[in-house]
């Protein structure tokens, strides 16, 4: 404080009463009590909520224009987006909204405006009653609205993204060479063995509806009896697949056709009760059982491409179609005994006839070994670039899943 009757004057207050000075003193005396100021702040409007884009102007330099941080251009760009369709490109005359982000980048300085009382010079004349001026307390924050301004760190995610994650989860699973369910749902040729086969005598539940037939059929979760062959017997626990006899193939006999999957929940004297626990297709009266097969989880291995691979032929597609679909089961004649194992991927392709004017060689499906038997394999079609597809064209291995 200088002498002589003048007061200091504490940050943040008005101008003191100028009549107290001394008639003497010309300039006001330095306030060595404070420190050196610090760089004035970027001229701007007072509570203006839009910027108009002159020429020159940048995201960036607005930024630091009004945030004193050229790294948040992009939350000017998320608030105009129906403004600026490029962030990259802004032209003169576009008016910016930034009336949310000002209020966030004026924070701190409403944090700075606190009364500081004035510094205590030893000799200093004390400060006048009828000159002090009371400090008046900053005025409270705007209530911002639910919902308000967040960072990208901040935001919470909302119903719609939670669903997504939840869709994405069914849409992106992770890699398997075989699933479970498409091993069991493949189908097989029995190469003119005899299986033991069991046989389904019905559902056990009383319909609610009246049938018209004596026929019944049962879906996931139903209880089913079923007679065991008499060459084996059933436990309690015994996983069995329920299948169906197609058709006969000449020299490769009859066509598999899984229905589903039961496991057994009783034993009786002549008959086991199961639990139908996954199905493929109507398991009905006449239906057939068959110890299941286990299954050997390749786990997320992938089959690793090979040159001049095995040759095979198609043997025939398990369901009547005339065009090979997706997700469609084709024959062919490799198995076990030649080294296929599921995960193995074929391609059925036409050879070229080497005549002039026709065509090259063309590759009509690509199809991946689901099931293997000792002679034969169900390939599943995954990739299809020409549908027609008949009993005799050759196929080949392209990739093998390693050993």
């Amino acid at each position: 404080m200088g002498m002589g009757g003048v007061g200091v004057v504490a940050p943040g207050l008005r101008a003191q009463d100028t009549t107290q000075a001394r008639p003497d003193t010309s300039k006001p005396a330095q306030d060595t009590g404070r420190a050196a100021p610090s760089p004035a702040a970027p001229q701007q409007e007072p509570g203006s909520t839009t910027h108009v884009v002159v020429q020159g102007e940048t995201l960036w330099s607005i930024a630091q224009q009004y945030f004193n941080d050229p790294l948040l251009w992009p939350e000017i760009y998320r608030l105009n987006t129906n403004v600026v369709e490029d962030p990259h490109w802004i032209y003169p005359g576009e008016a910016l909204n930034l009336a949310s982000v000002l209020g966030v980048a004026r924070a701190p300085e409403s944090a700075d405006t606190t009364a500081v009382s004035p510094p205590q010079i030893a000799g200093a004349d004390t400060v006048r009653a009828d000159t002090a001026q009371v400090v008046e307390a900053p005025p409270p924050p705007p209530n911002e609205p639910t919902g308000g301004y967040q960072t990208i760190f901040e935001r919470r995610r909302t119903r719609s993204d939670q669903e997504r994650d939840v869709l994405r989860a069914y849409a992106d699973q992770p890699y398997r060479p075989v699933r479970r369910g498409e091993f069991y749902a493949a189908g097989f040729l029995t190469e003119n063995e005899r299986l033991p086969y069991g046989r389904v005598l019905g559902n056990t539940a009383v319909p609610a509806i009246p049938r018209l037939s004596e026929r019944t059929t049962a879906i996931t979760f139903d209880q089913i009896a079923i007679t065991p062959p008499r060459s084996a017997s059933y436990h309690v626990g015994d996983s069995l697949l329920i299948v169906r006899i197609d058709r006969d193939i000449a020299r490769w006999g009859g066509v598999v056709m899984p229905l589903g999957v039961a496991r057994v929940t009783e034993v009786q004297r002549k008959q086991v009760l199961a639990e139908l626990i996954m199905q493929f297709a109507r398991v009905r009266n006449g239906d057939l059982s068959l110890p299941l097969e286990p299954f050997t989880d390749p786990g997320r291995v992938r089959p690793t491409p090979v040159v001049q691979g095995l040759e095979g032929i198609v043997i025939a597609q398990r369901d009547y179609h005339v065009l090979a679909a997706p997700q469609q089961i084709i024959f062919v004649n490799r198995g076990r005994a030649d080294g296929v194992v599921p995960g193995d991927v074929f391609e059925v392709y036409r050879p070229a006839s080497g005549a002039p004017g026709t065509g090259s060689e063309q590759v009509r499906v690509v199809l991946e070994i689901v099931h293997t038997r000792e002679h034969s394999a169900s390939g599943l079609v995954l990739n299809v670039n020409h549908p027609d597809i008949f009993p005799g064209m050759p196929a080949r291995l392209v990739r093998k899943m390693p050993s």
